[in-house]
């Protein structure tokens, strides 16, 4: 094997190791995964205007 396909899967290895330890870590916590402007397709967000961006209502302080 060259030294660049070695570098290559090791750089894989790692990345998948990252992504599973997320995915691991998401399934735990049991939170959902959500963008800062509430989602796919949230449209116009203020945030991305400069407006200051709203506080969301955390569920668990009901």
């Amino acid at each position: 094997m060259t030294q660049l396909l070695i570098l290559t899967l090791v750089a894989f290895g790692v990345m998948a190791l990252v992504v599973a330890g997320m995915a691991v870590g998401v399934m735990v916590t049991g939170r959902e995964i959500k963008g800062s402007c509430g989602g796919v397709g949230g449209g116009d967000c203020a945030c991305s205007r400069g407006e200051s961006c709203p506080t969301p209502e955390r569920a668990d302080s009901h």
